[in-house]
């Protein structure tokens, strides 16, 4: 507020901070009309409710709209310390938008309006500013409740690789502060939850690289807005230095379609591939088979291998086809018929979390009460290979 007042010489006094709406009266910036009774010395806290129940018709002084409409520099001072003083707990950017000088107020997720993919910002402060990531030290902005906003790539964990279209990211915690070492195990709580989140909403994740990361992909100074990731897979692990942490595959979200989908074959059971195919475009990508998938589904008639249910839309029975070994890295698994299941989407969602589990015999087990819930359902012309079943238990063991 004082560099505000210092800045554009407007007259008032300066606002002292235990009084806010006093010195918001004072200093020059606000119109009083229609309010009933004394004005209260209230903080900020207390002043927006205090406004709204008597209904006053006045607001900022009509010269603030000008320079705000006219002035960069001064919507982000109005931003930053305007609104941040008096109007405790309310959005910065929603007085711009009540001025109707911006859109609906940025909610913090998904791209930030007027930054561009490949923007460089020098700081930190920078970042924060742009609204790209908000917080000023740690790596991961977002909370559990919400999800993930943005994270920052910049070798800070040494378990982090860095394969451009593919990140496969290290949650925040157990590292020493003074050594950066990891001297404790991580615990799925603030970002690490955030990201978890992510995961089961589909919401996407900004990335942003700094220049202490992979110099393959990383920027030569700065920090670079390097575009939205979906965190496509989540596990806990021990890390190189032995203790556990948690770990993020994310993958670039692409600007151009994904290619059309193959037509599907009749029986017999298609070869499928043991190594997957990639192919070159802006980023690579890995081709899944629609034959394999739609194999699968129709062997077990769109029914699912766990429930038996079959479900039924305007355009036909529907299921999902859910890989048990993952096919992107850290898996790498095969993309062949008995590597897949046919399964609903509730289901599916459950096995991918790890939430199912399948022993050799096919018992199921709901690993949120630890009880066999049946047998999975095999059929003669679709048989699941034991090994990847495994794979899915050890790997979601450790979770």
């Amino acid at each position: 507020m004082k560099r505000l007042l210092k800045k554009y010489g407007r007259p008032g006094s300066d606002p002292a901070p235990q009084y806010p709406f006093v010195a918001l009266q004072n200093s020059g910036l606000w119109q009083l009309d229609g309010v009933v009774g004394d004005v209260p010395a209230a903080r900020g806290s207390k002043l927006l409710p205090w406004l709204n129940a008597q209904n006053p018709r006045g607001g900022l002084e009509g010269w603030v709209y000008d320079l705000l409409s006219d002035d960069p520099e001064a919507r982000r001072l109005v931003a930053d310390d305007l609104v941040t003083l008096f109007f405790e707990g309310e959005a910065p950017q929603g007085l711009l938008e009540d001025a109707l000088l911006l859109g609906p107020v940025f909610d913090g997720f998904g791209p930030v309006p007027g930054v561009k993919e490949g923007t460089v910002f020098a700081n930190r402060a920078a970042l924060h500013h742009a609204q790209v990531h908000r917080p000023p030290q740690g790596g991961i902005c977002g909370t559990r409740e919400s999800g993930a906003e943005s994270i920052v790539v910049s070798g800070g964990y040494e378990d982090d690789e860095d394969l451009g279209d593919t990140i496969i990211y290290t949650g925040q915690g157990g590292r020493d502060e003074r050594t950066g070492q990891q001297v404790s195990d991580q615990q799925l709580t603030l970002g690490n939850a955030a990201l978890v989140t992510s995961r089961t909403t589909g919401r996407p994740v900004r990335v942003v690289r700094g220049a202490s990361g992979d110099p393959l992909h990383s920027p030569e100074s700065g920090y670079r807005y390097d575009g939205l990731y979906l965190v496509d897979d989540c596990w806990s692990e021990r890390g190189q230095s032995g203790y556990l942490v948690w770990r993020y595959r994310l993958v670039r979200l692409p600007s151009e379609p994904f290619l059309p989908a193959a037509p599907a074959p009749t029986l017999p059971v298609p070869v499928g591939r043991e190594t997957l195919t990639r192919v070159e475009a802006s980023i690579l990508r890995i081709v899944r088979s629609t034959a394999i998938a739609n194999y699968v589904k129709r062997a077990h008639d769109f029914c699912c291998q766990v429930c038996g249910i079959r479900l039924e839309t305007p355009t036909g029975a529907y299921a999902e086809a859910a890989h048990i070994r993952g096919l992107g890295r850290p898996h790498n698994g095969p993309d062949i018929a008995s590597n897949v299941l046919c399964l609903c989407p509730n289901h599916h969602t459950l096995f991918d979390f790890g939430m199912l589990t399948i022993a050799d015999d096919l018992a199921i087990t709901d690993r949120s009460t630890g009880q066999v819930i049946g047998r999975l359902h095999e059929v003669p012309t679709h048989q699941i290979e034991r090994r990847f079943l495994a794979y899915h238990r050890e790997h979601h063991a450790r979770a």
